[in-house]
């Protein structure tokens, strides 16, 4: 079946004279946005036929964005969806999911980390396929935020974390199981090991997933958006140069904002 939404594409301009590049960065904020949705706006007059098919429209386009991003970052649990009856994308269908699509801001952070929430929970009222579970899906959940967050980046003028980067700690080697889950091998208490993972995202939409340690894991903490570098230096007792060079490498992958040059 086919939907035609041509007549928001071929609104009328508003008389402030805006350029065909305005009003279409304007259709696709209120397409993205619920909240903006709900509200009249002179900036973008829409008849009330308009704003149904509007309304329509984003709701379905938000469903299939977080559906596909479900779908990728959830790939390791899905491989036992027949033995627990359930995948990670089933709650774009869920009551709990329609109340989200009232008021949610598509790509934004808050609005992943309320999906991922809703993911993980569904997919944790199961007969467990190992004791590792749990922490497979807190990977799987810090990598949706990567795949799901597409907000830009502010300008800052001093170092912070990226909006989306997370670090998080495990008691398992999750990076092996993973390797041994492709290759169908069973996952056996000697994979018990405490790793700390750095997800993040660049701007281009790449996604890492970085094991830290030591000095790096040290600067990463202590950038906060409060520290300039060489207070963070002091803090963490190493060298300028070091915490440059590491937040160089760690702005490579998106896990860190530097102010421009």
């Amino acid at each position: 079946m086919t939907t035609n939404y041509a007549p928001l594409l071929t609104m009328p301009k508003p008389e402030s004279s805006k350029s065909d590049r305005d009003l279409q960065d304007e259709v696709i904020r209120y397409l993205a946005d619920a909240r903006a949705r709900k509200k009249s706006s002179a900036e973008l007059p829409l008849s009330p036929e308009q704003a149904q098919k509007a309304e329509k429209f984003g709701r379905f386009l938000a469903r299939r964005y977080y559906r596909d991003r479900l779908a990728r970052s959830f790939r390791y649990s899905r491989m036992f969806s027949s033995a627990i009856g359930r995948t990670a994308e089933q709650v774009v269908d869920g009551e709990f999911f329609q109340d989200f699509l009232n008021e949610c801001v598509m790509g934004s952070l808050e609005a992943a980390q309320r999906v991922g929430q809703m993911a993980v929970m569904h997919m944790s009222n199961v007969l467990e396929p190992g004791v590792w579970w749990e922490e497979l899906l807190a990977y799987e959940q810090a990598f949706f935020l990567q795949a799901a967050t597409a907000e830009a980046e502010s300008r800052t003028d001093i170092p912070r974390r990226g909006r989306s980067a997370v670090s998080c700690a495990f008691r398992w080697n999750l990076p092996e199981i993973l390797t041994r889950l492709k290759s169908a091998q069973n996952i056996g208490n000697d994979l018990k090991k405490d790793v700390l993972l750095l997800f993040s995202r660049t701007a281009g939409g790449n996604i890492y997933v970085v094991e830290m340690e030591g000095s790096s894991e040290l600067i990463w903490r202590h950038t906060d958006g409060a520290r300039n570098v060489d207070q963070i230096a002091s803090a963490v007792s190493l060298p300028v140069k070091t915490v440059q060079d590491t937040l160089q490498a760690l702005s490579q992958i998106g896990a860190v904002v530097l102010p421009p040059r």
